[in-house]
């Protein structure tokens, strides 16, 4: 009997951290594990030192001995330490995705007229839905804006803050700690208000802990992005479906802990395997290396049948390998 995978009764994404229900949109591959942690390795340090920081300025004039503006003091300290460590320590830990890293950054810092015009038509377009914004790639104008201030920042955040501790600058340097604080804090505020309480765009930030969001939440906000690596191409040809695969997500399974490691999609997959670049799990951090050319029928099915269906279930789950 030929092995094939289960027909889902629709459009159906799964994986160990995240599963559809039937009826729901299909959900997109959208961020790495290595750029979650990075990114929630500076987003909790600074949430801690802006509360903090707000804290101490409240308490200001509490009377002595000061017992709970000592305590917010010495909470600011050790998340000045954290912000100084994890995001180089998740750096270190996704170095398999250096290409990754550094694409986002060179994302980032490239701008064109199209994020001016987003930038200020993002404001009346929140109040008035008739307003279309241009399209965006990866990052909007917005995301882009508040990633090149923490980028330019980030250091000098770190600087200012351990020069506190030095004598005769500690006043020169806790005035230019505060001023990029204040600078920021818009950025910040907007940044935590557009991803946790708006409800147009909050439905993004399941992406920033399973790495899947919304199919059509993506089309929408991301639209260049979501174009380049999920939409088909017009004409139906074997060109145009060949590159529609390469474009879907694809992963890799660790042979010595079985954890799944996903790419952005097949074509970054190739690249590395073909380039002759190691691929490390970022689980037990075993290289990943191709062990036979002849696969398992069973696997070999499910995965051409994954692809050539358009199934997103998850090839590597047990309810996902063929019968």
């Amino acid at each position: 009997m030929r092995a094939e995978i289960p027909k889902a009764p629709g459009p159906v994404f799964r994986t160990r951290a995240a599963a559809d229900t039937v009826g729901r949109s299909a959900k997109i591959f959208r961020f790495h594990e290595s750029e979650r942690w990075v990114h929630w390795a500076l987003a909790i340090p600074f949430v801690i030192l802006y509360a903090s920081a707000v804290a101490m300025f409240a308490l200001g004039n509490e009377p002595q001995p000061r017992h709970l503006r000592t305590l917010f003091a010495w909470i600011h300290r050790g998340a000045g330490i954290g912000l100084i460590a994890l995001p180089p320590l998740a750096l270190l830990a996704g170095m398999a995705d250096w290409r990754t890293h550094l694409g986002n950054l060179r994302q980032v810092w490239s701008w064109d007229a199209n994020d001016i015009r987003w930038l200020l038509l993002a404001p009346h377009a929140a109040v008035n839905h008739k307003i279309t914004l241009p399209e965006q790639g990866k990052f909007n104008a917005a995301e882009k804006l508040n990633f090149m201030t923490l980028t330019a920042t980030y250091p000098l955040y770190i600087a200012t803050g351990l020069m506190i501790w030095m004598p005769g600058i500690a006043f020169l340097s806790w005035i230019g700690h505060v001023a990029m604080a204040v600078v920021g804090f818009p950025l910040v505020a907007g940044h935590i208000f557009m991803a946790a309480i708006n409800p147009s765009t909050r439905i993004g930030l399941e992406g920033m802990f399973t790495g899947w969001v919304d199919r059509e939440w993506a089309k929408h906000h991301y639209r260049i992005w979501y174009r380049k690596y999920f939409e088909k191409d017009d004409d139906g040809g074997i060109p145009g479906r060949a590159a529609e695969i390469l474009r879907r997500p694809a992963a890799v399974r660790c042979d010595s802990c079985k954890e799944p490691y996903w790419f952005e999609s097949w074509e970054h997959l190739l690249q590395r395997v073909f380039q002759v670049e190691p691929l490390f799990c970022p689980r037990c951090r075993n290289e990943i290396m191709v062990v036979s050319v002849e696969a398992n029928f069973e696997v070999a099915d499910a995965v051409v049948s994954h692809l050539d269906r358009g199934h997103w279930q998850h090839p590597f789950e047990p309810g996902a390998r063929a019968a």
